[in-house]
């Protein structure tokens, strides 16, 4: 009898369990048993108006059918502070969090991730570890004065535009393409570590130099940077 209780009361705490939040983590598939706690309000709104999500308890959401289905996810000019909670879906393939005051972004939460659009966004911080999959990157008006885009090496397109940015090594970023850097601090850009690299943009910024490989001083690069910009050629390091 005893042995029988015991079962029975094992057996309705996994059930519980299987109901309640679990530690976040990176996963590649959305759970929709998983409750996640959603802080800010503005996210939590949209998340269950849309029917991306519904309430749990409190401030926890749980992803509704259609919102473990989600790859594309535009949650612009929604008064979104904080985005912590989208980690229930790490099944997005692409993000449009652009016009919201948003002052951190983690994003390592999301390894599928491979295009994310946040412009007009007062970013201070932002955690791309473990998002090999990005190949897109649009940033604009930020506060971010230094980036590591050694996080994310398969980048093809990098936008980062009136920041103050004050340098930027892209000598990881084999597959860089399009790199726009207007209105920032940088100096010096050097592509020679980019063999796929097709388009610069860097007006009204303080860049002075461009160093490039012969093979691509020789090719059709499209440059729109100041007249006072020299560039360099040098063989790659």
């Amino acid at each position: 009898m005893k042995r029988s209780l015991l079962l029975s009361v094992i057996c309705a705490l996994l059930l519980a369990g299987c109901c309640t939040s679990r530690p976040a983590g990176r996963m590649a598939n959305c759970d929709c048993h998983r409750a996640v706690v959603v802080p800010d309000r503005a996210f939590r709104n949209f998340l269950v108006e849309n029917g991306y999500a519904e309430v749990y308890r409190g401030k926890r959401l749980k992803p509704t059918e259609k919102g473990c289905g989600l790859v594309t996810l535009e949650c612009h000019e929604q008064g979104i502070g904080s985005l912590c909670g989208i980690e229930m879906f790490p099944q997005l393939r692409r993000l449009t969090c652009s016009d919201n005051p948003l002052k951190e972004l983690d994003l390592s939460v999301l390894p599928n991730l491979e295009q994310c659009y946040c412009v007009d966004a007062p970013l201070q911080k932002i955690n791309l570890d473990g998002c090999d999959n990005l190949t897109a990157l649009w940033l604009s008006h930020t506060e971010l004065r230094d980036f590591d885009l050694s996080q994310i090496p398969n980048i093809e397109t990098f936008y980062c535009i009136f920041s103050p940015l004050a340098a930027i090594d892209v000598s990881v970023c084999r597959h860089l393409q399009t790199l726009y850097i207007r209105g920032t601090s940088v100096e010096e850009v050097d592509i020679t570590q980019c063999p796929d690299f097709k388009e610069l943009h860097a007006l009204d910024s303080r860049l002075e130099r461009i160093i490039v490989t012969p093979e691509q001083y020789g090719s059709e690069i499209k440059l729109s940077v100041e007249d006072s910009v020299k560039i360099i050629v040098a063989n790659p390091k």
